[in-house]
């Protein structure tokens, strides 16, 4: 049993790992507004923009672990708040990763396929990333501090789906929650990228920790497609009209943030690392649906003990 701590620990990513990480790990959860609560699980509310506090709680705690979900996704928040972008994405990834460092824990960064300009999709690790958007600039600023901070850090790119914790939406619970609403829904074709469901990402991520990995993964699905066909896909699997995902582009959104077109991950460097096979993403869909059928979802919705009274999307990714 290793003891891991998780910040961001009530939103879509570290929510989940939360989940997937009990009872084989002692989970020290981070968050600052939403308290989780589950046997086993340590809850320190902490401002991860203070070095100090980061610091205090790393040295307090001792985790041999650290995986860094926390982030401000907004994308087109970002680009109206670039300060506190940067502060978050990349200072207070900094001020992990030093003590991370200091302890001797592991470090692991999650990023984002949006440090890429989609010029040319088809990413692998050696790419030259390129951000268009502040959202983009500020995670690779945060990985480039990681990287210098940490001899022995893990930075993850990825593309995410899955149920959320909280009452916010990740792009497939938006599609379909507006199909059993009864509501059409864009879909981008022009947008192409590698989704992945969150809990095989976490997976993956507590496996690269285990194998003492280091450096830039990319840890996306294995399928290549336009948010358009993944909105279909959603529907589907879900038995809704699939119709109901109609074509649009994001460059005709209106959207302040701009995007990438071809954000496309390969995933042979993590595959070889760990011996696995990156999941389809109809293989994804169908666990995704489970969760749900199964009352996985239930359980996840119950981690967090104050979930807020706003519905909040944050799909627009």
């Amino acid at each position: 049993m290793r003891r891991l701590m998780v910040t961001g620990a009530s939103g879509l990513l570290g929510a989940n790992l939360v989940l997937e990480a009990m009872p084989a790990h002692e989970v020290i959860a981070l968050s600052f507004r939403h308290p989780i609560a589950a046997p086993g699980v340590l809850h320190r509310a902490v401002d991860l923009t203070d070095p100090e506090a980061v610091r205090a709680v790393v040295d307090e705690t001792q985790p041999a672990w650290i995986v860094h979900c926390a982030a401000a996704t907004g994308v087109d928040a970002c680009e109206r708040d670039p300060h506190s972008a940067f502060r978050l994405n990349r200072d207070a990834s900094q001020s992990l990763a030093h003590a991370a460092a200091a302890c001797g824990a592991s470090f692991l960064l999650v990023s984002t396929d949006a440090v890429f300009d989609g010029q040319r999709g088809d990413y692998d690790e050696s790419a030259a990333p390129n951000p268009l958007s502040v959202y983009g600039r500020s995670k690779r600023e945060g990985e480039l501090a990681v990287l210098a901070a940490h001899p022995r850090a893990v930075v993850v790119r990825t593309n995410l789906y899955g149920w959320n914790a909280l009452p916010k939406y990740s792009l497939a619970e938006w599609f379909l929650s507006r199909a059993e609403a009864g509501l059409d829904s864009p879909g981008w074709t022009d947008v192409t990228s590698t989704p992945i469901l969150v809990n095989d990402l976490a997976r993956i991520l507590l496996g690269l920790l285990a194998a003492g990995s280091r450096g830039i993964f990319h840890v996306g699905g294995a399928t290549c497609l336009s948010k358009y066909e993944f909105g279909r896909r959603v529907l589907a699997t879900f038995g809704h009209d699939p119709s109901r995902i109609v074509p649009a582009s994001v460059d005709r959104a209106g959207l302040a943030a701009p995007r990438a077109h071809r954000l496309c991950l390969r995933g042979e460097k993590v595959e070889g690392e760990l011996g696995v096979r990156l999941p389809s993403v109809d293989d994804g869909l169908s666990r995704f649906r489970g969760m749900r059928d199964s009352g996985v979802v239930d359980r996840l919705r119950a981690l967090p003990t104050a979930s807020g009274s706003v519905l909040e999307e944050d799909h627009k990714r």
